[in-house]
Order: structure tokens, then sequence, then C-alpha cells
């Protein structure tokens, strides 16, 4: 009969003695002496060491934040347990993020922009962070870089309010119009928040605009008739009312904005729109009567005082004493701004008033105004009332006196050279702004209602060849 087989045997009086690591068995058949080890104990030193490792590391990065970079709020138990260490980067954010804002109130722009970059890329769910940064990028005019940034936060912060009007907000004073569309339809429904179903009215209203700087005001109306609740909402009625003007709808949109003028009397916005569509229109008394209403209501508004100056700007007959008087109070509190000045000028170009563009031009000088140089409003006033000899030579002078101003405002030169015959000058100038503009909805939008306004839609239907 076969015999089992035996057991190991342990002799520990004739064995060699084992290390921690192993020891001496004797077993088999015949018994033979082997070396076994002991893996248990090999294990538990291995794991030890590489807790003590890791601990070690982790202490190690502790004091490398804390003590070395000195950031606050970064705990040793953050870096030990993995789960906690979106904790130090959040903490690390903060720390970037204090410094950019430290750094961009001491006007050290490039390192507040790197440090936001910074503190976004460590905890992109820092809304804070974001919403700076995209500010950031605002004031120094990198406009693409502050949609971006606040279109990548959607993802993370899609439900916070804060985000939705910012990022809706730099879209459309960007003239991004299609784009914040696409905001609205898809990029914020993707991620479960339908701002069009809120009873916020605020971004229905924006889609109504979007829709109608699109070009369409008819498809306009037609989203605007999918809300009826705004026909009655005095916030909505100069939008509403805008559309009505561009499909030639004058009385109907003075009739809506009388009757939000009721619900809201005091609504700014709603005194100006009625007297611009009324002016549009033809109705000059009653342009007239509702930029004094605006005035009276608020007297230090420098859009009431333009607006009242524009109503009286036929310089005729019983215009001429109340436009002089209102453009001469504007003047003695505003000639040292550069701001309300520009507007001033701005108006007075698309006017043809070329008298008050020479003045305001010269005030620039004894003032030392900066910002767009006021002699070529004075040329685009020149351009509006058809004196284009003048205007060639004011714009010859300029621009041997400084070429780059000209550059600035070459759609000015466009204007000139194809009111003095220049096709081909023109031409070359609207390519050019074609080429700069491709990316810049918002500024060839606007170069084109300058053209309109000054009398020259063909430049603005050259302008948008490419389909833009």
């Amino acid at each position: 009969m076969p015999q089992p087989a035996s057991k190991t045997k342990l002799d520990d009086t004739t064995l060699p003695k084992g290390k921690w690591w192993g020891r001496y068995v004797v077993d088999g058949n015949p018994p033979r002496r082997r070396f076994v080890l002991q893996w248990s104990r090999i294990l538990g030193v291995v794991g030890a060491l590489c807790v003590m490792a890791y601990l070690s590391l982790a202490t190690a990065l502790w004091g490398y934040y804390s003590m070395y970079r000195k950031i606050p709020g970064v705990q040793w138990i953050d870096i030990v347990v993995l789960p906690r260490f979106s904790h130090v980067e959040d903490a690390i954010a903060d720390d970037y993020f204090s410094k950019a804002k430290d750094a961009w109130k001491a006007k050290d722009y490039l390192n507040g922009i790197f440090k936001a970059r910074a503190a976004v890329q460590k905890s992109p769910s820092n809304l804070e962070a974001r919403l700076f940064l995209a500010g950031c990028w605002s004031q120094v005019g990198r406009r693409e870089e502050a949609m971006r940034t606040l279109s990548n936060g959607i993802k993370y912060s899609a439900t916070d309010p804060k985000l939705q009007q910012q990022v809706i907000a730099v879209f459309m004073d960007s003239g991004r119009y299609k784009e914040t569309l696409k905001l609205l339809h898809e990029d914020f429904p993707a991620h479960g928040v339908n701002l069009l179903d809120g009873k916020n009215p605020l971004y229905r209203l924006v889609e109504i605009r979007a829709t109608l700087e699109s070009g369409d005001p008819r498809l306009a109306a037609s989203v605007a008739a999918g809300y009826p609740e705004l026909s009655a909402s005095p916030q909505a009625a100069p939008l509403l009312a805008q559309i009505d003007a561009e499909q030639g709808r004058g009385d109907e949109a003075l009739s809506r904005l009388i009757a939000a003028r009721k619900k809201s009397p005091s609504d700014p916005t709603i005194m100006e729109s009625y007297a611009n569509i009324a002016k549009r229109f033809g109705k000059m008394t009653e342009a007239r009567a509702a930029a004094r209403t605006y005035l009276a209501a608020y007297p230090n508004r420098v859009a009431a005082q333009l607006c009242v100056i524009e109503m009286y700007g036929s310089r005729k007959g019983d215009d001429v004493k109340p436009w002089t008087g209102e453009l001469m109070v504007f003047l003695s509190r505003h000639r040292k701004d550069a701001d309300s000045m520009a507007q001033l000028a701005s108006l007075s170009a698309s006017q043809g008033w070329t008298d008050v563009s020479y003045l305001l031009y010269e005030n620039s000088l004894a003032e030392n105004l900066t910002g767009l140089p006021f002699a070529v409003f004075y040329a685009a006033s020149l351009v509006k009332a058809g004196n284009v000899a003048a205007a060639d030579e004011v714009w010859h002078q300029l621009a041997i006196k400084n070429g780059s101003q000209v550059a600035a405002a070459s759609y000015v030169g466009a204007m000139i050279a194809k009111a003095a015959g220049r096709e081909a000058e023109a031409e070359q100038i609207i390519q050019t702004l074609r080429r700069e503009t491709a990316n810049d909805a918002a500024r060839r939008h606007g170069l084109q209602s300058v053209f309109k306004t000054f009398g020259f839609p063909k430049l603005a239907t050259e302008l948008a060849a490419d389909g833009a």
C-alpha cells in the first residue's frame, strides 16, 4: 500500500538558524532541508517602508507648499489622503488668485493675467477667479480670450447666475449674436440649464435682440411673438418698438412706447427710445417733447443732454435758440471730459455740424484730450456735409502729422475716397477692413452702421460682401 506524503517537519535542534525574512524546514520523502521565505514578514516590511516613504514625500510636499511657497490653507491631511488633494489645488488657486488681484491693483497687468490664468487652470471650478480673468482680458481689449474663458466655465458653473450673466453679456457686447443664440439654445441646455424657461425675462430679451441684430427683424418679431408676456412689459418695450420700426411700423412702435411710459414713467430707456423713433419717422414735435421730458427727469445724464441737442439739430427757425442753449450748457459742463466730448463729436459728425466738430477739435488741443483725435470727427463731419474737398485736405494733413491715428480710423478715409470718386482707393480700404473684422462681428456691424449713417450704404454692403 502506498505511503501518504509526509507533512512538513520542523527540527529546530538540527536546522541552521533562519533569518527574519525566512527559515529552514525539512520536508519531502526522503526528508530534505530547504529555505522558505516568510512572505508575510517581507510584505509587511515592504509595505511599512512604502508607507513611510509615501508619508515622507507627502510631508516634504506639504512643507514645500506651506513653508517654502507659503501658500495658506494647505493641510497635511489633504496631501496624504489622495481624494482630498483637490483641496490643495483649491488652496493653490486661491493663492494665485490673491496674487493676481494684488498685481492688477498695482497695475502689473501682465503678471495679473498670468496669475489669474494659473488660478483657473489649477481650479477650473473657481468661478470668482474665472470671472476676474475674463474681466482682465476685456479690460486689455482681448474679448476673444474673455469669451473663451467664460464659455469654458459653463461645464463647471452652468447653474450660477453670475456666470450666466457675464458670458451672455460679453458675447453680446462683442457682437457675437449667432454665438449668443448658440449659448442660449445649445450650450447651457447641454448642461441642464435652459435660461429661456426661467422667470427672468432678461434672456428672452437677449434672444430677441441677438436675432434682430443678426439682421432679420421679421425673425426677431417671430421670436418675440413666442413670448406674449413681454408685450405687457415696459422693460421689453424699447426692443419691441425697435423691431416695429425696422419693419416700417412707426405708429405701432410709438404706441407701444406710450403704453410702456404710462406703466413706467421714469424709465430713461423708454424716453430715449421714443424720441429717437419719433425723429426717425419725422414726428419732430413729439421727438422734441420726449427729449425735453427725458432731460427734465435726468438733467445730469449725458445721453439726455445729447438727445435734446440732436432733436433740435435742424438749427433752423425755432430750433436755433434751444439748440444753442443746450450746446453751450453741455460744453461748459464737459469740455474737459474726453468721453463726453467724444460723444458730442460723434453726434456732430453724423449730423454734418462742421462748425461744432471744428470747435471740439480746437477744444481737444486746448484741454489736451486723448483718445481718437477730434480731427477725425471733423473730417467725418465735412464728409457728411458734402464738403469733400475740405475733408480730403483735412485727412491729408492728419495723415502727415499722425499716420497711426489715420490708420485707426481708415473707414473715414474710405468714405472720403468714395465721395471723391477714387473707387480703387475706397475698395482697397474696404478689403483691409473686411480682413480686420473677419473675426470681430461687433466692429464690422458698427462700421456698417457708420457707413449707412453717413450716406454710404454701398460701402456697408461691400464690407459684408464675404457673407459675414
